[in-house]
């Protein structure tokens, strides 16, 4: 028998195939732990010998077997009359009837006790994940921040510092080393089932839950099914079942003729684990992919489809953010993301529906793609099996279909206008259907991100199931696409590598940016299918969550924070979820990717602007967020009031719904005050139960969320002050700010005209990590020897970006002059063993200004002294600065900077400009800061701000002990104020007390709000709608900022190149005139 594309490696050659075919062959039902296979229990065989002695008997022969007990309830019976007999003969001669009452009663309670266990373990088969259908738990958000707040403030104010730490450090020790897939370093081990995987969030959903109509999910997954290895197929079930974070969703399996007992076990197991959301097609014998896939889209009920092999992992966030990305985007018809290859093979597949007509000659995407429901054809109503009941949306249906019915298997293909050609039975239908898709001028964009993982397997097995791919039958069917779609292959010049005429018959979406401009919804509405509808996912929830709005994640001081925020976040019981709001390569993703899976990137492949504040608000909603918290985001802060505008709009409404809750709960009391006592008992019970409900999910959708901001330091030049001039701007919005320095709350106060309260601005600075950031000597050996750096030799490390802020030519002129002053110095000629190696300084960094920076150490001769690094991998500058003795960066501003932190942490000594907070963190008898302004706040002159930088370092050059001695105060200071856990501690508390503050206002502010409410409503409409104007127009602004930056990026990239050029021109006329001179 074919295997007709399918990967099987359960082959058994010992096993009759024929015998097996129909086996097990015996209707299954769509969903649910019920088989439709009603063949009567005939467990009751044994007769009752003797009728009057039955009750003695304890109906030892009618025991029912049905079921998960049947085999512990035959164990526990009891096998023989004698042992009764003796049981009885040892009573009677005792005459103690309360003996056998006891024995009795023990039996009952050991067989009740065993049952309970047993059913117990049989519903937590697979991953000890359960579903219990009747069970609503509770999920009050408001009660679950304000009860880790209430237990976080109390261990806060007695908390001891030094006693955490050493339980922390035992902690790290203890737990196992987590893992994140990294494009740089892949870890093909690292997939998302991994037990190693990071998993910090909660990704389970409430199926009491009446806000999701389970009946009408929004996504179909169709997972073709032929005798695929269990753990494999576990595997792929778990990534989507379990751990996807988009939870309204059916998976339809199509069982095609598997043979394998253990595969069709397996899938058995998760039709009782997911009653709900799994449901099985049986097919009567193997009918091919093509055919398998077409019957699952038949039969679903989702306005996407999904395709899906059954031995293949998803990502977390795949089928959240494929279906994100197709509703808010009307020039494709389907997409699908990146992904990474595991398994007999392991790579990374970077290529999509952008590639274009290169599918014309190859395949260029596996069939992993979610399709619109609309694209198969008009005539498949979205709701075939119209079951669902708009006034009953949570009553589950329970649609069952014969295995051998017609109806089932040989679906209606004219109702399927597009549909997948069940003739190609040996590989690359998939390739046929891409493009039958280009063909009728639909087509797709690819989501830049890996959201798949593709099980490849060794080429024996794939030439087996995929004869397709045999060189000879692969050119043959690659003639058949050329005549079956001559279309695409005709206009244009005929084959795949024509760079010069693209091939005009080839679709080529381009998204409309006029089409979604002047239009913000509010509301996150799904309109794709023929209807409409609110978007809902709401996620249980356990812990206390927060949403981070961040530009990026990629490297840097602020990024660094960030991280470490995360970190503490996670390690004191928060879940995290980050959006971005720039395009960007994220660098840190990955490491980021240790505490949070949650994470949404921005990129117009993705999102696009207009569409960001809907699917903010459908996060906030979806993930029952407690803090917002913005940091260093321009679009962030311009999305502040439309959010503020949108959470009020929602507490209003829900007030309203309480209100009328209450007048109709109080005519149904008066209504049961008139009934007989048993009704209006029952009645009071449903009441109080309606009550509990509505409680529920008020609380649920009532965000009283916080919202907080980060900034770490001013910018003058940029703005007007840079993010922080915007904070202070949307103050009114924000309940909270937090800043890293003294000087930084002194700054906002001031540039606000002491319009913000004081109390409103607290400084928690950034601290450093002691037990990442410490000493190591073997380190320090390994570096200084990998750069020929004596022992005793002095290093100073520069660490910065090299761009204007962090003056890298500055630094440069500086190390310059004080090499030419040691050298001069006649204290250095008396000690023969610095002649040769004064000092060495370490330069770290990537940026606009590397160029000029490198130009300008050949010039002066500086390369026996600066050794450039360029840009450092993070988790080699823990080992950078070990070898270091000094840290040294003359910024022309800082916030409190990062790499003072870290080298502090190590015993570096501090040296760099008295800017920002700088002063906050390095005291006198620690480092050294050089003033760069006057009294007056008039720059310094240039040459003064040298020389004091060169008078500094040729001090501690010549003072070896003096550094020693600094050292040891550095790390002093660091482990008394400024340790990490201690940054958390302190956020984490100023967000519990924003929250209470904010709970007491609100109650104190109730019965104002009621008085005024006609005004107040009034009042909000309109500022609403300032709102989303003002959101409207600064999204326009972003647009045409984002189109700025690309084409001035190309320029720099020009610019770049053309200085490059004109070096090697200027290196090649000296070359020409030595060569003349010879």
């Amino acid at each position: 028998m074919s295997l007709n594309n399918y990967e099987s490696d359960n082959d058994d050659d010992d096993e009759d195939e024929e015998n097996l075919l129909f086996k097990d062959f015996q209707p299954i039902e769509r969903r649910g732990n019920k088989k439709i296979n009603n063949n009567s229990n005939n467990n009751n065989n044994n007769k009752n010998k003797n009728n009057n002695n039955s009750n003695k008997n304890i109906n030892n022969n009618n025991i029912n077997k049905n079921n998960n007990n049947k085999n512990f309830i035959s164990k526990f019976s009891i096998k023989n009359n004698n042992t009764l007999k003796r049981i009885k003969t040892i009573v009677l001669q005792k005459k103690n009837l309360k003996n056998l009452i006891i024995i009795i009663l023990s039996l009952f309670f050991i067989f009740f006790l065993f049952y309970i266990i047993i059913t117990y373990s049989n519903n937590n088969k697979i991953y000890n994940y359960s579903n219990n259908n009747n069970k609503k738990i509770i999920n009050n958000k408001n009660d679950i921040i304000n009860q880790y707040c209430t237990n976080f403030l109390n261990n806060y104010n007695n908390n001891n510092n030094n006693n955490n730490d050493n339980k922390k450090e035992d902690e790290e020790e203890e737990e196992e080393e987590k893992c994140s897939f990294d494009l740089n370093s892949p870890d093909y081990a690292c997939t998302p089932i991994s037990k190693n995987r990071a998993m910090n969030f909660n990704y389970s959903c409430d199926y009491g839950n009446e806000d999701i109509n389970w009946n009408k999910p929004i996504v179909s997954v169709i997972v073709p099914f032929f005798n695929t290895d269990p753990q494999q197929f576990n595997e792929c079930m778990e990534s989507i079942l379990i751990r996807q974070s988009f939870k309204s969703i059916e998976v339809i399996l199509i069982d095609d003729g598997s043979t394998n007992d253990k595969s069709i076990k397996s899938y058995r197991e998760w039709l009782k684990l997911e009653p709900i959301r799994f449901r099985v097609i049986v097919n009567p014998f193997n009918l091919g992919l093509p055919h398998s896939r077409n019957i699952g889209v038949y039969n679903s009920h989702g306005d996407y489809i999904f395709f899906f092999d059954s031995d293949d992992i998803l990502e977390p966030t795949a089928l959240e953010k494929m279906f994100w990305k197709l509703n808010t985007s009307s020039h494709i018809e389907f997409t699908k993301g990146f992904l990474a290859g595991f398994g007999h093979s392991q790579y990374i597949w970077l290529k999509g529906f952008e590639q274009g007509d290169q599918f014309l000659t190859e395949n260029q995407v596996t069939i992993s793609i979610m399709y619109k429901r609309s694209m198969f054809g008009n005539k498949l109503k979205i709701n075939k099996s119209s079951t669902t009941n708009s006034n009953n949306n949570n009553k589950i249906q329970t649609d069952e279909y014969s295995g051998g019915s017609d109806e089932y298997f040989y679906y209606p293909k004219e109702l399927l206008e597009f549909q997948y050609d069940s003739n190609i039975k040996d590989g690359m239908e998939d390739w046929d259907f891409h493009l039958k898709c280009a063909s009728a001028g639909y087509w797709g964009e690819t989501i830049p991100e890996i959201l798949e993982w593709y099980r490849r397997k060794d080429k024996k097995t794939m030439e087996k199931n995929w004869k397709n791919t045999l060189t000879f039958k692969r050119e043959r069917f690659l003639n058949d696409l050329k005549l079956k779609y001559s279309n695409l292959y005709n206009i244009g010049g005929g084959g795949g590598n024509n760079n010069n005429d693209q091939y005009k018959g080839f679709p080529n979406p381009i998204r409309n940016e006029n089409e979604d401009s002047f239009k913000i919804p509010f509301n996150f509405v799904s309109d794709h299918g023929g209807s409409s509808y609110e978007i809902k996912n709401p996620l249980k929830k356990k812990s206390p969550r927060i949403l981070l709005i961040l530009p990026w994640l990629n490297t840097g001081g602020a990024d660094k924070f960030n991280l470490n925020l995360c970190k503490q976040l996670v390690e004191k019981g928060w879940e995290i979820t980050i959006l971005t709001t720039i395009e960007s390569d994220n660098k840190w993703l990955s490491r980021f990717q240790l505490y949070t899976p949650d994470i949404f990137l921005f990129n117009e492949k993705f999102l696009s602007y207009s569409s960001y504040p809907s699917f903010l608000n459908y996060l906030i909603d979806s993930r029952k967020i407690d803090v917002l918290f913005i940091s260093n985001s321009q679009f962030g802060y311009y999305l502040l009031p439309f959010i503020k505008s949108n959470i009020d709009k929602k507490k209003h409404n829900n007030n309203n719904n309480n209100n009328n809750y209450n007048n109709n709960n109080n005519n149904n009391n008066n209504n049961n005050n008139n009934n007989n006592n048993n009704n209006n008992n029952n009645n009071n019970n449903n009441n109080n139960n309606n009550n509990n409900n509505n409680n529920n999910n008020n609380n649920n959708n009532n965000n009283d969320l916080i919202i907080v901001d980060y900034n770490h330091m001013e910018e003058d030049y940029w703005r007007n002050g840079g993010h922080p001039r915007q904070s202070i701007g949307m103050s009114q919005f924000l309940d909270l700010h937090l800043v890293s320095s003294n000087h930084l709350k002194n700054w906002m106060l001031k540039k606000s005209n002491q319009i913000i309260d004081t109390n409103k601005i607290l400084v928690n600075y950034i601290n450093v990590d002691m037990n990442e950031f410490k000493k190591s000597e073997s380190s320090r050996y390994e570096i200084r020897k990998l750069y020929d750096i004596a022992e005793k030799e002095i290093v100073i490390l520069y660490a910065a970006r090299l761009t204007n802020q962090k003056k890298p030519l500055e630094a440069c002129e500086i190390i310059k002059q004080l090499k030419e002053s040691l050298l001069n110095n006649e204290h250095i000629e008396n000690h023969q063993n610095h002649q040769n190696q004064l000092f060495k300084v370490l330069f770290v960094g990537d940026g606009y200004l590397k160029s000029k920076v490198e130009l300008y150490v050949k010039q002066n001769g500086l390369s026996d002294v600066i050794k450039l690094l360029g840009d450092v991998p993070t988790q080699d500058m823990k080992s950078i600065i070990s070898a270091c003795d000094i840290v040294f960066l003359p910024s022309e501003f800082e916030g409190v900077s990062m790499i003072f932190y870290e080298s502090m942490s190590v015993g570096l000594v501090p040296v760099g400009s008295n800017v920002g907070g700088q002063s906050e963190l390095v005291t006198p008898d620690c480092g050294f800061l050089v003033d760069i302004y006057d009294g007056d706040g008039n720059d310094i002159d240039p040459l003064e701000f040298t020389d004091s930088f060169v008078q500094i370092l040729k001090q501690l050059i010549n003072n070896p002990k003096k550094i020693t001695s600094m050292a040891s105060k550095c790390k002093k200071r660091i482990k008394s104020k400024f340790q990490l856990h201690k940054m958390g501690d302190d956020i984490i508390s100023n967000f519990c007390n924003t929250i209470k503050k904010k709970n007491n206002q609100q109650e104190q502010q109730q019965e104002q709000q009621q008085q005024q409410k006609q005004q107040s409503h009034q009042l909000n409409d309109n500022s609403g709608l300032f709102n989303q104007e003002f959101l409207i127009q600064t999204i326009e602004y972003l647009k045409l900022t984002n189109q700025f930056e690309k084409k001035k990026n190309d320029f720099d990239q020009l610019y770049s190149l053309q200085s490059e050029l004109d070096n090697l021109k200027r290196e090649l006329k000296k070359l020409e005139q030595k060569q003349s001179q010879k």
